[in-house]
């Protein structure tokens, strides 16, 4: 700032000199702006997309963790269901017609 300063009052070749560093630091500083500016959009775009890709996953872990569930509970009324249909004692009956012990379901 001081040469900017220093360089302005040593006179008009000076001053040019001082008018043209400030015009190429102002258009840098605007490209700089410019580049930060699409860098932050190009980031909020992806942040963005970021974000719904994480809805939609948390919309299908809902979804998984229903079926999930809803099979869970059809196993265990099949379960219950099948061991409520197994018979428990059956007799053996020989010939002759007479119970000779038990008939065990031995299907595994």
């Amino acid at each position: 700032m001081a040469s900017f300063f220093a360089a302005v009052s040593g006179g008009s070749g000076a001053s040019s000199y001082a008018l043209q560093t400030a015009r190429r630091e102002a258009q840098q500083a605007e490209q700089t702006a410019r580049s930060l500016r699409s860098e932050a959009q190009s980031a909020q775009r992806s942040a963005d997309e970021e974000q719904a890709r994480a809805d939609s996953l948390q919309a299908q872990t809902a979804k998984a963790d229903d079926r999930s569930d809803s099979a869970r509970r059809n196993v265990a009324s099949m379960s219950q269901a099948q061991a409520a249909a197994a018979p428990r004692s059956v007799p053996f009956v020989n010939a002759a017609g007479q119970a000779t012990g038990l008939l065990l379901n031995a299907v595994a």
